[in-house]
């Protein structure tokens, strides 16, 4: 399992339940790392997607939340809400089940954890990688990602540029 997000200069998360930045290189690398796989998020982080892009395309999108039941009448096909936050197991020891079903996923498709940060400080922890996009500018964010690696986890910068540092946490 895996985890992506991205963080400015003070690992500020969102800023009024936004994320405050527009990165195209941000998002192409996010795009790139989770299509046709599986994305494992929170309602909100769900419901923060815009409209348009929601759910995410061609990639199972699963939400995590305490009520499934009040998104009954929201059946969409690549979507599932659920409160098993264990669903990750059934997907990894099943992925001929959910390839069949769900026939744009890889092969040997990864399940990535893509937000908010509940989730993340729920699943960081069982994630073999992290991906971290590290944006070179403050944005004021008032939701900060504290997540210390350096005991568990390796890292090497995947890309730098003037706008941003993409570092790969590997678990030791």
């Amino acid at each position: 399992m895996e985890s992506i997000y991205a963080v400015d200069s003070n690992n500020g998360l969102s800023k009024n339940g936004e994320i405050p930045w527009k990165s195209k290189s941000d998002m192409e690398f996010f795009m790139h790392k989770t299509i046709n796989n599986v994305v494992i998020m929170g309602k909100n982080t769900f419901f923060s997607i815009p409209k348009e892009h929601r759910p995410l395309k061609n990639r199972l999108n699963i939400v995590l939340t305490s009520n499934p039941n009040l998104y009954q009448d929201n059946k969409i096909f690549n979507v599932l809400f659920t409160d098993n936050s264990n669903i990750y197991q059934d997907i990894l020891n099943n992925k001929n089940k959910y390839n069949d079903i769900h026939n744009f996923l890889k092969i040997d498709f990864s399940v990535f954890i893509i937000g908010g940060k509940s989730i993340y400080n729920q699943f960081i922890p069982l994630c073999n990688k992290v991906w971290v996009t590290y944006i070179k500018h403050d944005y004021n964010c008032d939701l900060l990602m504290d997540y210390d690696y350096s005991n568990e986890y390796t890292f090497k910068i995947y890309k730098e540029d003037d706008e941003l540092k993409i570092v790969e946490y590997t678990k030791n």
